[in-house]
C-alpha cells in the first residue's frame, strides 16, 4: 500500500510530545536557522564598519539595523510561541524582502565587470567574514524559511486538538 504524504506527517499529539522531548522539530528549526541569520547579519554589520573608526559618522545607520534586528528577534520570538502573524511577516519580511536585499548587490555585480579572480586575490580580513557572513545569512535564512513552509498549519497556530 502506497502512505500518502498525510500519512506520514506527524499528528499535532506526535509534534508536541517531540517538542516536549526537545525533538527537531520544523518549529524549532525554523527558528534556530532565524537567529543564526539575525547574529550573521550582526557579523556581516560590524565586518563592513571595520576597524570600527568611522563609527560616530556611522552612528546614525547602526543604530536603525541594531533596531530592525532588535525587532526581528522580537518576531522571531512570537513566531517560537506560535503567533501566526509572526510566521507571516518572517516569511515575507526576511523570506522576500530580506532575502532580495541580500541578494541585489552581488547580483549585480556579478552582471557588471565582475572579476572573480581579483576579487578573491584581493580579499582582506573583513571581506572574508563579509562573504562568509553572507553565505550564512541566506543559507539560514533558507533553512528557516523552509522549515516554516512545511510546519503543520494547525501546529503554527498552536492548535493541539
Amino acid at each position: 500500500m502506497e502512505r500518502t504524504g498525510r500519512q506520514t506527517e506527524l499528528s499535532t499529539e506526535q509534534t508536541d510530545e517531540h517538542e516536549r522531548q526537545g525533538a527537531w522539530t520544523p518549529r524549532r528549526l525554523a527558528v534556530t536557522a532565524l537567529f543564526t541569520a539575525l547574529v550573521a547579519g550582526i557579523v556581516e554589520m560590524a565586518a563592513h564598519l571595520w576597524p570600527f573608526t568611522d563609527l560616530a559618522e556611522n552612528a546614525g545607520a547602526v543604530v536603525i539595523r541594531l533596531a530592525v534586528y532588535a525587532l526581528v528577534a522580537v518576531v522571531i520570538l512570537r513566531f517560537a510561541r506560535g503567533r501566526q502573524w509572526a510566521r507571516i511577516v518572517l516569511l515575507v519580511g526576511l523570506g522576500v524582502i530580506g532575502t532580495a536585499s541580500l541578494l541585489v548587490e552581488p547580483v549585480m555585480w556579478l552582471f557588471g565587470d565582475a572579476d572573480l579572480g581579483a576579487y578573491f586575490a584581493g580579499l582582506d580580513g573583513p571581506g572574508a567574514v563579509i562573504l562568509v557572513s553572507r553565505v550564512a545569512h541566506l543559507s539560514a535564512v533558507a533553512v528557516g524559511v523552509a522549515a516554516m513552509l512545511v510546519m503543520h498549519p494547525r501546529k503554527v497556530a498552536g492548535v493541539t486538538g
